[in-house]
């Protein structure tokens, strides 16, 4: 067995990564920093081997107790950070790094300086300032820090992954967690730090060896729910779709009623390898109706946010990620959509129909209360279908887990009634960028008469939950509007709906009686008298 190396306890040891010119100078930064009363400090610096294992070697060599790695360029200007670094270690040896600059959630590029919100601040040599959130309290745990790493334990670097330094500082971060030890910045009243410069050059292996190592400890779970019948060719395209995405930290379910094998198959041989998929095959006793149930009940307690992707739809790779980072940058939103173009059976991008068209001419943040107010008055889903969205997961399931009231019963379409509840409480991001691929294509079911007939009752329900709960028509002018468009579509599918050769008598009653209620609500003070039974 090897001698366990014994610490000086009280020794500093400031590890640069500057060329022999600029140690003199930055040294001289150095000393202007107070020690802790019989504290010793000393600099290093070595750049003629790669960071991570410069950082290793001074591991080995040295027994100094403390370490402050410290970027190129970057000078302490808290003066006090030395003792306040020290005491903090001292009192809470469950903290393993200290820093001045951080963030409390990562980017899903992994790069700091992408990060949408920051902690604390800094000053760069240009004359710029970095005004993140003001550290809470003496110090503040933070997911990863940048620029200056403080530590009391040496935990390897990654030099396995990592010759560059764009990630090394999140990944020592995230190496120090997994031993146990907490990431924290320390309260500065001025500028902490002066940096020069916050641009780094992220090499793509790099980048792609960060998120593959770290991506499940770093980023929420996101559940891809996937309901899928008898399109084996479109399920794979969709299947590969979700695999693919640039956000690592999937989980993804599959629920197959198919009658037979092909798509069973598909996933058998080309993605029974990847741990993040969940696939259930239910040939014998599920129908449309018991499959869709499946996917709906499906609830992963890790999972954070749901998305759906119907398995004749398309994910652009980034669709998550992208999405992601929105989360990150406004925690209070409910919802995040995009643009979704329009593709043919062959996957050819065709042109938009009124729904599809995009609703801002830039990525917009709109308000709950406006965006639900458009979606009933124009009775046009402008969030999208399943595969568009991003929800948050605890929004759409403390009660019932899909559609608004919880009255909808086999009226329930899936999407703008789940959106409109997610409305209610909260905003939505609007991205003018594609991120998903809605195909049209012969073998949908949402223009026959009982799917239509099904959607026009679950207008006029929203209709009336808005109306009675107040929220979205509140003005006499949106009740109208609303009104207006409900009895022109219901109207217009009367005059050729039942010309179609798939009809359900109930659907005809229930919706005569539905659209009877409206009109006669309209006359009324909006008081609604009707009832159905929506149990399935």
């Amino acid at each position: 067995m090897g001698n366990k190396k014994i610490y000086d306890e009280k020794r500093i040891l400031f590890v640069l990564r500057e060329p022999q010119g600029r140690i003199q100078e930055i040294s001289a930064y150095l000393r202007a920093l107070r020690l802790p009363e019989g504290f010793t400090a000393e600099v290093t610096s070595n750049i003629e081997v790669p960071t991570a294992a410069c950082y290793n070697a001074v591991q080995r060599e040295s027994n100094a107790r403390y370490k402050v790695y410290i970027a190129p360029g970057t000078v302490i200007l808290e003066e006090d950070f030395l003792i306040e670094m020290v005491r903090l270690f001292a009192e809470q040896p469950d903290i393993g790094i200290v820093g001045l600059l951080g963030t409390e959630q990562l980017p899903t590029s992994g790069l700091f300086w992408d990060a949408p919100v920051r902690v604390g601040r800094a000053l760069l040599q240009g004359g710029q300032r970095i005004e993140g959130k003001t550290v809470t309290g003496v110090y503040q745990d933070v997911m990863a820090v940048t620029d200056v790493i403080a530590t009391q334990y040496d935990v390897p670097w990654r030099e396995d992954l990592f010759q560059g330094e764009a990630f090394l500082a999140a990944s020592a971060c995230a190496e120090y967690r997994r031993q146990g030890y907490r990431t924290v910045l320390l309260a500065s009243e001025e500028e902490g730090l002066l940096l020069s410069d916050t641009a780094q050059s992220a090499d793509a292996q790099e980048q792609e060896n960060f998120l593959d190592t770290y991506s499940r400890e770093l980023y929420p779970l996101v559940s891809i729910i996937i309901p899928t019948y008898q399109r084996p060719e479109y399920f794979r395209i969709a299947l590969t779709s979700a695999v693919q995405q640039t956000y690592r930290n999937l989980d993804i379910f599959i629920t197959d009623n198919s009658h037979d094998t092909r798509t069973k198959e598909v996933y058998e041989t080309y993605f029974s390898d990847d741990d993040r998929i969940h696939y259930e095959h239910h040939p014998e006793y599920h129908g449309a109706v018991e499959n869709w149930r499946r996917a709906i009940a499906y609830d992963n307690p890790q999972a954070e946010y749901v998305n759906w992707l119907m398995d004749d739809d398309v994910f652009m790779p980034e669709k998550i990620a992208t999405m992601m980072d929105f989360y990150f940058a406004y925690p209070d939103v409910m919802l995040v959509t995009s643009y979704r173009q329009s593709i043919d059976a062959q996957g050819k991008v065709i042109s938009d129909i009124p729904a599809t068209q995009p609703l801002c001419e830039q990525t917009t943040r709109i308000r709950g209360e406006g965006m639900g107010r458009l979606i009933l008055t124009n009775l046009c889903n402008f969030v999208g279908e399943p595969t568009t969205a991003l929800a948050k997961k605890a929004g759409m399931l403390d009660r019932h887990r899909l559609g608004w009231t919880g009255k909808e019963g086999r009226y329930l379409i899936s999407d703008f009634p789940t959106w409109l509840r997610l409305l209610s409480q909260g905003d939505v991001i609007y991205i003018r960028k594609p991120l998903s691929q809605f195909r049209r294509h012969a073998g949908q079911d949402q223009h026959t008469a009982p799917t239509m007939a099904a959607g026009l009752i679950c207008w006029g329900l929203m209709i009336r939950a808005a109306i009675e709960r107040h929220v979205f028509l509140t003005t006499e002018e949106d009740r109208r509007q609303a009104l207006a468009h409900y009895a022109f579509s219901v109207g217009q599918f009367l005059s050729t709906g039942l010309s179609r050769p798939i009809w359900k008598e109930t659907y005809l009653k229930d919706l005569l009686t539905v659209y009877a209620g409206t009109m006669e609500a309209w006359t009324n003070g909006y008081q609604f008298s009707y009832e159905i039974d929506t149990s399935e």
